[in-house]
């Protein structure tokens, strides 16, 4: 049978039925929090069900003392129950013909041997019996897009990033970080010890899945390197990858070989190969939702000409340090752009590329500029700098809403990085990027960056394409 048939992700993903066993009331169990994940969503398209030896009732419905005392078939279980119960209870849904099953429950190979031993029984049982398997020693999976959390960590915001992470944590983490914001996810899937769906599993899906978008990856060790990075090569022309890599240094690769129980990558031989198959491979926590913001809200340009404006001189100059470490390259602005908005701006203004608008730029100013940016066929990428000023009652938000304004008329062609310096503080800047759908960036090294990351990606596109 084809191994692509023979895993249908999506039964993971959009489950008919669940059944979660170990679930319970207590607020301090795992059971608990992915019990309470999976009532969020009151209109959730799937049937629930939950065993518990403790707990009678939950949510008003009776629980069951095991899963073969529930008369429907059920496509997906999942297993929070001690890890010395865990292979009586595989045998249950081995019994029950359950289709897929999703291991929450921790302390098996990334214990000691006898854990070790313990995957491998528990592999061999499901693998005999048609079953696939996410886990063990994992926080679960995601679907935003029909509302199913079936994990014990955060709903994030829906979007179009699809994220595959082998450490839950910092899938967790990552997705605090996007809801602080306004980034958005389609799937989530934390792939924990691995004793038989992987990574090139989900990325075969989600290279499928139209609202997989952009794909997020956390790695420490790949198993099978070279089906991996064939796999990212196929992807990579139609969808940008962003990689983050845990255990570069020998330090990092102990910690990394003890946290899964897996023997952890060299980083360069991956650094190489990542690379060359067209992902982004990010260095730091930062830069990484840098570019998974970037990716997932702007489109990629035609070319690398970069048009700055501002009222506050020392932010945009900040931006071109970063800017020309990154070899960028700013435009001289022609004729027409200059008589196009000199009406506009008051007389001291200099129009050079940065654009100085001075100090006390108003919405409207900011608008008309940024507008006429994105119409000039001669500039590709738009970097409008602002600074809240203190003085003269100015809102928060103005300078932004001048340069959401534009952007929507000139219908979003073109990518708008709006750099916003030292403004995470204003509410309603936040309640703006939320309500408009712009990523909206705090400091010049990252604007730099996000610019840095599309014009490379547009380059990657060319040589595809040629």
């Amino acid at each position: 049978m084809n191994s692509d048939i023979l895993f249908m992700p999506h039964i993971f993903f959009n489950p008919k039925s669940i059944a979660v066993i170990g679930a319970t009331n207590n607020p301090k169990k795992f059971g608990n929090a992915v019990t309470k994940n999976l009532l969020k969503t009151p209109q959730l398209p799937v049937q629930l069900y939950f065993i518990s030896k403790g707990t009678k009732e939950i949510n008003h419905t009776p629980t069951f003392l095991s899963i073969r005392d529930i008369q429907d078939k059920i496509d997906l279980a999942i297993i929070l129950v001690p890890a010395k119960f865990v292979e009586s209870v595989i045998d249950e849904c081995i019994l029950k013909q359950v289709q897929r099953i999703i291991i929450v429950t921790a302390g098996f190979g990334e214990i000691d041997a006898q854990g070790k031993s313990l995957e491998s029984i528990i592999a061999m049982k499901c693998r005999s019996a048609g079953i696939r398997v996410i886990g063990p020693n994992c926080v679960g999976i995601e679907n935003v897009d029909i509302g199913l959390n079936a994990s014990f960590i955060q709903t994030p915001y829906k979007g179009n990033i699809s994220m595959v992470s082998q450490s839950g944590s910092f899938g967790g983490a990552c997705i605090w970080e996007w809801y602080e914001q306004n980034i958005g996810c389609s799937k989530f899937a934390n792939l924990g010890n691995q004793i038989d769906i992987n990574f090139i599993d989900i990325l075969k899906y989600y290279k499928e899945d139209k609202n997989s978008e952009v794909i997020a990856i956390y790695v420490e060790a790949i198993k099978e390197g070279r089906d991996f990075f064939n796999e990212l090569k196929e992807i990579t022309p139609y969808k940008p990858v962003i990689i983050q890599k845990g255990g570069r240094n020998p330090t990092g690769l102990a910690a990394a070989s003890s946290h899964t129980g897996s023997i952890a990558t060299n980083y360069n031989i991956f650094k190489t190969a990542v690379e060359q198959a067209g992902c982004v491979l990010c260095e730091n926590m930062p830069d990484y939702i840098t570019a998974l913001k970037t990716f997932s809200q702007l489109p990629i340009p035609k070319g690398g000409r970069i048009a700055v404006s501002t009222s506050s001189g020392g932010s945009s100059v900040l931006f071109c340090d970063h800017a020309e470490n990154f070899g960028l390259k700013l435009i001289d602005f022609s004729k027409t752009f200059i008589e196009k908005v000199r009406p506009h701006l008051i007389p001291l203004v200099k129009y050079v590329n940065p654009l100085d608008m001075i100090a006390g730029a108003t919405e409207e100013q900011y608008y008309i500029v940024t507008k006429a940016m994105l119409e000039d066929p001669e500039i590709d990428i738009v970097v409008p700098c602002s600074l809240v000023p203190p003085f003269m009652d100015f809102e928060p938000q103005a300078h932004l809403r001048g340069i959401v304004r534009a952007w929507d008329e000139t219908h979003r062609v073109k990518p708008v990085i709006p750099l916003m310096v030292f403004s995470e503080g204003f509410q309603e800047i936040k309640d703006l990027q939320k309500k408009s759908h712009i990523p909206v960036f705090f400091n010049p090294r990252e604007t730099a960056l996000a610019a840095k990351f599309l014009v490379e990606r547009m380059n990657f596109l060319k040589r595809f394409q040629s």
